[in-house]
C-alpha cells in the first residue's frame, strides 16, 4: 500500500482512538518522517522508492504549511520523470539563513528485522535553496516554484545524467522539436547570472531528445555524450521479410551497424507495462525479436540499471559493441562543461 495513504499526524489522532503513534513507534511497528509523522514499518517496506519518497515530500509539506520545493522534487511534484527518485528533498527558503543539506529526521525504534531494514531505506535529506518566492505554483497539496525555473536550476547545476532526464523529459511532454524553441525556457536561462552555469543550461537544453522514453534511456545517453561515443539514433524501427521486426532504443550508422537496448525489468514484470501478460512469453518474444535483428546484421547491445552504475564497465561494453569513442578538443571542452554540478 502507498505508505502516503497511511501517514499518520499524531496531532491530529482521535481522541478516542486507542493506538498512540508514540508507543507504537516506540515497538518499531511505526517508523518517523519527522516530528509528529509516521508510516506503519511494513508500509514503509513494501512501498516503491518513489512512494516512499512522495510521502517524505508529504511530511515535511504537512509539517511546515507554507513550504515551497524546488529541483528535482519540484519536478517530480509535477509529475514529470526523474532518475530513480530525487537525491534530496529540495525547499526553497527567501534568505540565505541555513542554506544547505539538514540533518535527517528519519528514526526507526525497536529491535526487529523489519526495523533493521527500514533503517538501510531512509528517505533523502532535506536541502535548503534561497530563491525569489513571488511566484508560487500550486501542484495539489503542495507549492512549487514555477517549474520553468526549476527546470532551469537543474540545467544549470544537476548532475548531467539527472539533468538530462529531465530535459529529456520536458521535451518529450511538448510539441517543440527543441527545448531552445520554447521561448520562456530561453528567456528563463538567458537571466542566469553565472556565465559557466548558463552555457551549461543551453548545452544540457540542446542535447535534450524526445526519443529518449525513459530515464535509463536518458542515462544512457548522458554517459555517451559524456565518454565521446557517437550520439545514437533513437527509436529507430527495423524491417525484415516478415515485416517490422520493432524499434530499437538506440541504433549507430556507423560498422558493424549495433543497435542498443536499455533493459529496465518493469518491461518484463510490471503490470502497466506487460499488460498482465506472462513474463517468461515477453522474454521470449523479445529473444525472438532479437535474432531477428542480428540476422538482419546488427550486433545488440544490452545493459541495464546495474550497467549504468558502474560507468566504465558500460563504456567497455559499447567499446566492445564496435563503437569508438572520440577525443577531440571540442569534445573534452564540451565533456569538462557537463561533468561540471553543484556541491
Amino acid at each position: 500500500m502507498d505508505p502516503l495513504a497511511q501517514l499518520v499526524n499524531s496531532s491530529l489522532r482521535c481522541a478516542d482512538s486507542t493506538l498512540d503513534p508514540r508507543t507504537e513507534f516506540a515497538a518499531g511497528r511505526l517508523v518517523r518522517l519527522r516530528r509528529g509523522f509516521y508510516v506503519p514499518t511494513s508500509t514503509w517496506l513494501d512501498a516503491a522508492p518513489h512512494e516512499r519518497f512522495h510521502a517524505a515530500v508529504a511530511a515535511y509539506a504537512r509539517a511546515r504549511p507554507g513550504a515551497v520545493f524546488c529541483g528535482e522534487t519540484a519536478v517530480f511534484l509535477h509529475g514529470l520523470p526523474v532518475v530513480k527518485v530525487p537525491p534530496f528533498i529540495d525547499i526553497a527558503v527567501p534568505s540565505t539563513a541555513r542554506l544547505g543539506t539538514r540533518p535527517s529526521t528519519f528514526a526507526v525504534r525497536g529491535g526487529s528485522e523489519a526495523g533493521r531494514r527500514a533503517l538501510k531505506a531512509p528517505p533523502p535529506p532535506v536541502r535548503r535553496h534561497r530563491h525569489d518566492l513571488t511566484d508560487v505554483q500550486d501542484v495539489g497539496e503542495f507549492h512549487t516554484i514555477p517549474l520553468i525555473t526549476a527546470l532551469t536550476e537543474i540545467l544549470a547545476t544537476g548532475r548531467f545524467a539527472r539533468a538530462l532526464t529531465v530535459a529529456d523529459g520536458i521535451l518529450r511532454a511538448s510539441t517543440a522539436e527543441s527545448l531552445l524553441e520554447l521561448p520562456e525556457l530561453v528567456s528563463e536561462m538567458g537571466q542566469i547570472r553565472h556565465g559557466s552555469h548558463r552555457r551549461r543550461a543551453e548545452l544540457v537544453a540542446s542535447l535534450a531528445r524526445a526519443g529518449a522514453e525513459s530515464p535509463g534511456e536518458s542515462v544512457s545517453r548522458a554517459l555517451m555524450h559524456l565518454f565521446g561515443f557517437p550520439e545514437p539514433v533513437l527509436q529507430r524501427e527495423h524491417r525484415d521479410g516478415q515485416g517490422l521486426v520493432g524499434r530499437t532504443d538506440f541504433a549507430w550508422d556507423v560498422a558493424p551497424d549495433p543497435v542498443g537496448e536499455f533493459d529496465g525489468w518493469g518491461k518484463y514484470f510490471q503490470q502497466e507495462l506487460t499488460g498482465g501478460e506472462d513474463p517468461r512469453e515477453v522474454m521470449r518474444r523479445e529473444k525472438r525479436r532479437e535474432n531477428r535483428l542480428l540476422a538482419l546484421g546488427h550486433p545488440v547491445l544490452r545493459w541495464n540499471w546495474a550497467d549504468l552504475e558502474r560507468p566504465e564497465a558500460f563504456r567497455a561494453r559499447l567499446i566492445e559493441g564496435g563503437l569508438r569513442p572520440s577525443s577531440s578538443r571540442l569534445l573534452v571542452e564540451r565533456s569538462r562543461l557537463l561533468a561540471e554540478k553543484s556541491a
